[in-house]
């Protein structure tokens, strides 16, 4: 089985060089900047390489990206892919702002959280993504063109902490300023708060950002909304929240979908301002994105102008963020729609039914 050298880190490739290859280690510098700098997919066009070594290369190891099965593009300019990987389809998501654009990358075929109001948790989970296709996910976004990704964030299908390892490499890849070079603090991370997961993002002692999916500070409305949330308290994710902002001194992003009869009652509102106090943190509130086959519906604008102006005065920072994508279904909690295909041919009018570890 060939290597896929787009997932490898820096460290990875010196050591497979080094001891499999029995090359020198500057080696690692020349194909890391080939392959994360100049972005070439053929080893003939690695021209300080000799020819000896670049057939050696072909026979050991592999650069592969995914096939753009779809690229679809809403008014506002936000853009989803259909992407073939050998796991099966994903899709992500490119999200302009000029000068900036931001890609939301996946990290798994579906997911496994469950979450009922979320396309994603609907399709069920299909397997890990390997670090290569997380990575290359960016390359075949921004193809052969001058488009320059200034921001990542991995809130696209999956949850990160349930895929750890490929995740960690992906990361490193990413920031590298030998190849990508982009920052650490233009990359977050985004998860429902799996027990020990905020820990790995600590322990990498970086300064990745941290989003934690929230959408309620009321225990049993959240358990409503994220099965996951059975196995972990409010009070202990505050707790990992409170040592990640403690050690990389970076306020966490606290996402608050509001959910019409749900989570948007006032009572909420009062529980996540209360929720909030203390913890270095900015909510991020958003309406609710429809997902064919869920009975869950968005908030009226009174509503959610009356919540909104309850957390104004009392928090340290609110932002309303309006959601990009939705008329191609690229926006958040509503990417899946491919997975959901593929399990049931064409028809997509209701979700199935599916087992996951939360239930």
């Amino acid at each position: 089985m060939p290597v896929k050298l787009l997932g490898m880190t820096f460290e990875e490739l010196k050591n497979w060089l080094v001891n499999d290859l029995k090359q020198k280690p500057f080696r690692a510098k020349q194909i890391f900047t080939w392959l994360h700098f100049r972005r070439v997919l053929s080893f003939d066009e690695m021209t300080d390489l000799s020819l000896k070594f670049r057939n050696v290369l072909k026979s050991a190891a592999a650069i592969t990206l995914p096939e753009q099965v779809t690229r679809v593009e809403s008014e506002d300019g936000t853009a989803k892919y259909l992407l073939k990987l050998p796991g099966g389809p994903a899709e992500s998501v490119l999200i302009p702002d000029p000068p900036r654009f931001t890609a939301c990358l996946s990290t798994q075929y579906g997911c496994r959280m469950g979450c009922r109001f979320c396309m994603t948790g609907q399709a069920g989970f299909h397997g890990n993504m390997s670090a290569d296709e997380i990575v290359a996910q960016l390359y075949t976004m921004s193809g052969n063109s001058d488009l320059r990704i200034s921001n990542v964030v991995l809130m696209g299908m999956g949850e990160p902490m349930d895929n750890w390892d490929p995740v960690q490499n992906a990361l490193e890849i990413i920031s590298d300023d030998r190849g990508i070079c982009i920052g650490q603090r233009k990359i977050t991370v985004s998860t429902v708060g799996l027990p020990g997961g905020i820990r790995k993002l600590v322990d990498m002692e970086k300064q990745y950002g941290l989003a934690v999916s929230l959408h309620s500070a009321v225990q049993k409305t959240r358990e409503i909304l994220i099965p996951a949330a059975k196995v972990i308290s409010l009070s202990q994710l505050k707790h990992d929240m409170l040592e990640y902002t403690g050690t990389t001194g970076r306020r966490v992003t606290l996402e608050y979908c509001l959910i019409q009869g749900v989570n948007d009652s006032i009572d909420e509102a009062r529980a996540l301002a209360d929720y909030s106090r203390g913890l270095p943190c900015k909510i991020n509130l958003l309406i609710y994105n429809p997902v064919p086959g869920l009975e869950w519906k968005p908030p009226d604008e009174e509503t959610v102008h009356s919540f909104t102006e309850y957390l104004y005065p009392r928090c340290q920072a609110v932002t309303f963020r309006r959601s990009r994508g939705g008329e191609v279904a690229g926006a958040c909690g509503q990417l899946g729609t491919s997975v959901l295909k593929k399990q049931n041919g064409t028809r997509q009018n209701r979700a199935p039914k599916h087992k996951t570890l939360f239930s």
